[in-house]
């Protein structure tokens, strides 16, 4: 598979993973009122960002192709707040399994830099 596919592979699991962190997210800012999503969703979401970070790190290993837009360094920013947002969705998880909820700053500052990353890299692909 060429990197640029693999590129765009990693772009669809993000957003699926994004799809459902956004429905974590609402149910998130309702408050403690609500029931928790069921158990295996969650799992699900941090499976599917950890993947897509996987294979955009195989993808930038194995190298992209030459840009003509000014997106050469697109791919390792990307990289690089998608793996802040990974480190803050396992802190987000340490809490949850320490029957806490999760602080709200946490809880945004994972969701802003998993959509900044996810944003650069969609523009990554847009203008490849």
């Amino acid at each position: 598979m060429t990197p640029f596919r693999l590129v765009v592979t990693a772009l669809a699991m993000l957003i699926a993973a994004a799809v459902i962190g956004a429905a974590l997210a609402v149910r998130y800012l309702r408050g403690t009122e609500t029931k928790p999503p069921a158990r295996p969703i969650p799992p699900l979401h941090g499976a599917l960002g950890a993947a897509g970070l996987a294979v955009l790190a195989v993808a930038l290993d194995r190298g992209l192709p030459p840009s003509t837009m000014g997106t050469a360094g697109f791919g390792a920013v990307a990289a690089v707040l998608l793996g802040l947002a990974l480190v803050f969705g396992l802190a987000i998880a340490w809490a949850s399994c320490r029957a806490r909820r999760p602080a709200s700053a946490v809880v945004a500052i994972h969701a802003s830099l998993a959509i900044a990353g996810l944003v650069v890299l969609w523009v990554l692909v847009s203008l490849s």
